[in-house]
């Protein structure tokens, strides 16, 4: 099986497996598809997910979404950075995640993390890196970290959406869970409303935890569109099935 792609044999993107994290067998983010040419993202769980249902990003933890001082300047060609945390880090919470500088010397730059260990508190952590610096930093650098996408990945916040949408579960999954999260293909999706025709639009529901909803241009709406109902207009609560296209 390949690190980054794999072919998908017919039904197994419906499977839910629970190895450990450091036991995977692939990144997570990796594609894969079924011989019909639907496409997935190899994903893990923070929380029970139903089957058709709307897949977010974790939350952001606050903290550490952006401006963290640089503790040391890093040069071009460095695959460690020291960076002084604003409160305490699990180690390898960010592994396979990213680190992005948002400000200051070699600002609009995103790199992979490979590991960081445990910090406690307002402290200074070393992070490496999986490719090397190619702008140096500096002390006066501010950076942020954000998670792999598909680690800890939620059910579709309604109302305010607490993360991006990455796709939807194509069966039941429980929290702690690998599975293939679907982002683009014949898809069937919960659907948080009726007003929908052939054709629409859809996009992040509003109303309903893992929903969609029309995407109604009309009402100036900021949220992309995520596909296209192909059937009958669904009940709202039902299954709708679309071309989803995340």
């Amino acid at each position: 099986m390949s690190e980054y792609s794999v072919t998908i044999p017919w039904g197994q993107e419906k499977e839910v497996y629970s190895e450990t994290f450091n036991n995977r067998e692939m990144f997570l983010g990796a594609i894969g598809a079924t011989p019909d040419g639907r496409v997935f993202r190899w994903a893990y769980s923070g929380g029970a997910i139903g089957a058709g249902e709307r897949v977010e990003t974790s939350p952001a933890v606050a903290a550490d979404d952006q401006d963290l001082a640089v503790q040391a300047a890093g040069a071009v060609g460095d695959v460690t950075v020291s960076i002084t945390s604003a409160a305490t880090i699990a180690a390898d919470l960010y592994k396979d995640g990213y680190l992005f500088t948002n400000d200051g010397a070699g600002e609009g730059h995103v790199y992979a993390i490979k590991s960081m260990p445990l910090v406690t508190g307002s402290a200074t952590v070393v992070v490496t890196l999986r490719e090397k610096l190619r702008e140096a930093i500096t002390t006066s650098t501010l950076v942020g970290f954000v998670k792999n996408p598909y680690k800890d990945v939620i059910i579709g916040t309604a109302a305010s959406n607490a993360g991006a949408t990455v796709g939807v579960a194509p069966t039941e999954v429980t929290d702690n869970d690998y599975f293939w999260c679907q982002e683009s293909g014949v898809c069937a999706v919960l659907a948080g409303d009726a007003a929908m025709v052939i054709g629409d639009g859809i996009e992040c529901g509003v109303n309903v935890a893992g929903a969609f909803q029309l995407h109604d241009v009309s009402a100036e709406t900021d949220k992309r569109p995520l596909g296209e109902l192909m059937q009958v207009a669904p009940a709202a609560g039902d299954s709708a099935l679309v071309i989803l296209r995340v």
